[in-house]
């Protein structure tokens, strides 16, 4: 597949953040965290409980580590790949891309080509690795970008859960269809009726009590390998 890059790989504000990962003592066999703001926030200087602190293993030791880099679209992910993933060696990898992305121009296709290249490398690197790909993420600034979006949400999400269909190191963290994230049952996949108390006032990421049921989202989900 050909596509034309639409971002700067190296942005000089995530080379900031790659070398602060660099920084980090190194532990491998983790489950790592790899994706844009929702996880990138997920941290006590944002006023939230660190992921690590709370996505623990059934016996509550420490199994997960944060590379999220706000604002990361799937290529700069991929880019920045063996600086942030490859040294940990994670034994799975929770992978989140989608809106950056669409924002700046990508089609469904081009995204999850990206990633899907990214999850290649990595099987190649550590066999035996499992890969939980997160579909869109419900919020309130979503809601308002019209047709072509929720088309190319429909697409992205379709494509997720059709590559975790065929592979079996692949799992789908449907968060499209994530219940409690909705006023009522018969509100999932509308985003127009996703929580507003779950927010901050940019409507896009999630305040303490949003992280909280984050966080419990992410322990029913992960429960095989935790």
């Amino acid at each position: 597949m050909l596509y034309d890059p639409k971002v700067q790989v190296n942005d000089p504000d995530f080379e900031k953040e790659i070398q602060a990962f660099e920084k980090e003592p190194i532990e491998k066999g983790k489950i790592m965290f790899y994706g844009d703001s929702n996880f990138t926030r997920w941290k006590k200087q944002y006023g939230n409980d660190n992921l690590e602190d709370v996505i623990l293993g059934k016996d509550g030791s420490k199994v997960a580590v944060n590379h999220g880099f706000g604002g990361s679209t799937a290529e700069q992910q991929l880019y920045y790949y063996d600086r942030a993933v490859k040294p940990w060696a994670p034994r799975a990898l929770v992978l989140s891309s989608f809106a950056n992305d669409a924002g700046k121009g990508y089609t469904a296709t081009e995204i999850f080509f990206l990633q899907a290249r990214l999850m290649a490398y990595a099987r190649t690197d550590f066999p035996g690795i499992k890969f939980f790909l997160c579909n869109t993420m419900p919020n309130l600034t979503t809601a308002g970008r019209g047709l072509v979006r929720k088309v190319t949400m429909a697409e992205y999400n379709e494509l997720c859960a059709d590559y975790c269909l065929k592979h079996d190191d692949a799992y789908l963290i449907n968060r499209h269809d994530w219940a409690a994230i909705y006023y009522k049952p018969e509100n999932i996949g509308d985003y127009e009726h996703v929580r507003k108390d779950l927010f901050i006032e940019d409507n896009t990421h999630f305040n303490p009590v949003g992280y909280e049921l984050y966080a419990k989202f992410f322990i029913k989900e992960l429960d095989s390998i935790l």
